[in-house]
């Protein structure tokens, strides 16, 4: 896997982590400028931190391909680190082709809409999307930084052991992800889950649709506390719907391991959740505040602290 997982931390715990930016390229720039980041030789840099992206650079926002050259940029001059969401896996499924010539994986619907207008940024410049997708394709799953853990979604220590093996001399590997869009392999729930998080089914005689107005058949949970006996409304964390407060039968709970307090801060994106709770637990702090839906970006300002603080993080509306 790549080595920034286990790096040298040279910026004294002096870290920004930065939500899902989800190809909102002006808004990225107005958070750098207002974290006291600057242009130098084209990139953007801080004299004493160093950024961390978390994943869902791309998609909804009007500048997916503005916003892959700041990160990249960032990356390769060493001023930030990133890793992948579940869009950018979205993006290398379909636009990496497999032995046959045939995308690893065609998204669903809405996905493919998403997907099929980012690569419309690129018209007229084909290789340049390639260029990106296997850039993509370098960026690790997740980043174990000692005192802080970063994922897009769901810290499982057994699933980030077995994350690496998707990985051959620094990028993921073609073949090895076509696996994992396979449910009976290894390798599904462990890439699936840290990518999207714990997810339950509804029950068939519940019918929900989301702020879309798309019919939703499973939702999002806490996976921070035990399942059994909790309410549909209290286990649910970033659905853009509201459960019912009735206690969720026994058949529909998965058994997943259970994040508990004693284990290090880990920071997640993914749950876009406005102005909801950021920080659910002392040791988890989600930094998606949902700027793709009427919401702001954030980043969280790491100081090497023990204890998190909602006074850390920073925001820019649209």
């Amino acid at each position: 896997m790549n080595s920034t997982n286990n790096m040298n931390n040279t910026f004294d715990d002096r870290y920004d982590i930065i939500g899902d930016v989800h190809g909102y390229h002006i808004e990225l720039q107005k958070l750098l400028l207002k974290l006291g980041y600057f242009i130098e030789n084209g990139t953007w840099k801080h004299k004493k931190r160093k950024a961390i992206f978390i994943g869902d650079f791309i998609n909804r926002g009007p500048n997916s391909r503005g916003v892959i050259n700041i990160i990249r940029d960032m990356t390769t001059a060493g001023h930030a680190l990133a890793i992948l969401g579940n869009h950018e896996i979205n993006a290398i499924c379909y636009f990496s082709k497999d032995k046959d010539g045939f995308p690893i994986r065609v998204p669903g619907n809405n996905n493919k809409r998403l997907l099929d207008r980012f690569a419309g940024e690129y018209v007229g410049n084909n290789g340049a999307l390639d260029k990106d997708i296997r850039w993509l394709r370098t960026l690790p799953l997740y980043l174990n930084l000692g005192q802080i853990r970063i994922v897009h979604a769901y810290w499982n220590d057994a699933h980030i052991a077995q994350l690496d093996k998707l990985y051959k001399n620094g990028k993921l590997k073609k073949s090895y992800l076509k696996s994992t869009i396979e449910p009976d392999s290894e390798l599904y729930k462990a890439f699936t889950q840290t990518i999207k998080g714990i997810e339950f089914n509804m029950p068939k005689d519940l019918v929900l649709k989301d702020s879309n107005n798309i019919k939703r058949d499973n939702f999002r949970v806490k996976w921070w506390i035990k399942p059994n006996s909790c309410t549909f409304k209290e286990l649910s964390y970033g659905n853009k719907f509201s459960l019912p407060n009735y206690t969720i039968p026994n058949e529909l709970i998965e058994d997943f391991k259970v994040y508990t307090e004693d284990e290090p801060i880990v920071f997640i994106g993914h749950y876009c959740i406005g102005n909801g709770i950021l920080i659910p637990t002392k040791n988890i702090c989600c930094v998606d505040t949902c700027v793709a839906n009427a919401g702001r970006l954030a980043a969280y300002r790491y100081n090497g602290e023990n204890k998190l603080s909602m006074e850390n993080f920073t925001f820019v509306s649209k």
